[in-house]
């Protein structure tokens, strides 16, 4: 990240202080890799963040909106296996609009928001492994059905 500068939140190379399109990787000293970026025309398009770990194993990715600069569009967490662990997305204001959770790479819980409230539908399972779908309007629960 020593070739490369922040102007406005775009990205420049030092060299000829062009936008910078490629990856830039921040590492310690003992060369660990921490995080990664990726440019396009100087926009960030994703960030990766390493566990702390002698194998290069990614701990969180983060998608960044297009047109709106380091701003999330999702967010998604990886356990040690690699496995998904949960994934939220947001939208261009940065407002919550979904929360899954996986185990084994298997949907184990979603739900919709609104910002910081609970908007639309809740997904989940009981412990015999039946579906559980909740209702929610503007954080207040409106209706419980079974599938």
């Amino acid at each position: 990240m020593k070739d490369v500068y922040m102007d406005n939140l775009l990205v420049y190379k030092i060299s000829d202080n062009e936008r910078f399109t490629g990856i830039a990787q921040e590492k310690r000293k003992n060369g660990h890799l921490i995080n990664e970026d990726k440019y396009e025309d100087g926009i960030v398009q994703w960030t990766k963040l390493y566990f702390n770990t002698k194998e290069k194993l990614v701990s969180d990715k983060i998608v960044y909106h297009k047109y709106k600069l380091w701003e999330d569009k999702e967010r998604i967490r990886f356990r040690l296996s690699q496995d998904t662990l949960h994934i939220k997305t947001y939208d261009e204001n940065g407002k919550k609009l979904l929360v899954r959770e996986f185990e084994n790479n298997k949907l184990i819980y979603s739900c919709e928001y609104n910002g910081r409230k609970k908007h639309g539908q809740e997904i989940c399972y009981d412990d015999d492994g039946n579906e559980l779908v909740f209702k929610y309007v503007n954080g207040r629960k409106i209706k419980e059905t079974d599938k």
